[in-house]
């Protein structure tokens, strides 16, 4: 933020030296916003995509792709919306690498289902990751230990969301409005109404009685001195809602997964 001002400085004493600074800083920051990490993997050929996050290797392995959550297809109900444009979207990508992609690995080499996790690259090099994230197929996620490219892919639905594009056209739920029966990956507002602790876990409780949980493992990433300080703030959440105990509740595993609204 110095530097662009520094810059907008500039411009109003040398506006054509001025603007063209401000144009080559900023081209040099998009430049970097869109930069992963490279992958210079062999190329593998792609048998099927089952969804906007899923598909499948002709060696057999099925992919799930890191750092993207895909609206679901649904199995015996309603396609969720923006699943079926999220399959055609990456089915394009294969189709424009030529139906073979390169494949990268990160920490974690596999999920619970015993799907290979995947960072995918096209036949140029692009990360096919970034670009459904940049399109706004799905909404960018972080699950540790498998945190590569995650600037990357931060930037990509920074890009989405500014452009509405994809799923940033639907209004993002608050959590107080839940009935208590929903399930799977959301992304909610709310306004945190109880700072809990337990042997194991911080609790920050919304309003509406979602329940957040931070394990204290995985606090330290998280850069709050005193989260008694968090009592009272608004939040954006996002991740996979499951059921304890009659109650729902979210795991928050990494700080890139809630978003401080009114609170610093």
């Amino acid at each position: 933020m110095t530097l662009l001002r520094e810059l907008a400085d500039q411009m109003k004493k040398a506006p054509l030296r001025g603007a063209f600074l401000l144009s080559a800083s900023l081209l040099f920051f998009d430049l970097h916003a869109q930069s992963c990490a490279p992958c210079d993997s062999g190329l593998l050929e792609v048998a099927y995509v089952h969804d906007g996050d899923t598909l499948g290797l002709k060696d057999g392995r099925k992919l799930r792709l890191i750092g993207v959550n895909t609206p679901e297809l649904g199995q015996g109900a309603a396609a969720e919306p923006g699943a079926l444009a999220a399959r055609q979207l990456l089915e394009n990508l294969v189709s424009r690498s030529g139906g073979r992609v390169r494949l990268c690995l990160d920490a974690e080499k596999r999920d619970r289902y015993g799907r290979t996790l995947a960072h995918l690259y096209d036949h140029r090099g692009e990360s096919i990751n970034r670009q459904l994230l940049r399109q706004g197929a799905g909404y960018q996620i972080a699950v540790p230990p498998n945190l590569r490219n995650l600037r990357c892919y931060q930037d990509a639905e920074r890009e989405a969301r500014r452009g509405l594009s994809g799923v940033w056209r639907h209004p993002i739920a608050d959590a107080a409005e839940l009935h208590g029966t929903e399930s799977g990956f959301r992304i909610l507002t709310g306004r945190v109404a109880r700072v809990g602790k337990s042997r194991s876990s911080l609790w920050l409780n919304l309003e509406g009685g979602l329940a957040l949980r931070i394990t204290w493992d995985d606090w330290e990433r998280f850069e709050v001195e005193d989260p008694d300080n968090l009592l009272h703030a608004a939040v954006e959440i996002r991740g996979w809602i499951y059921h304890r105990d009659r109650r729902q509740r979210i795991r928050v595993r990494h700080p890139a997964s809630i978003r401080w609204l009114d609170w610093h």
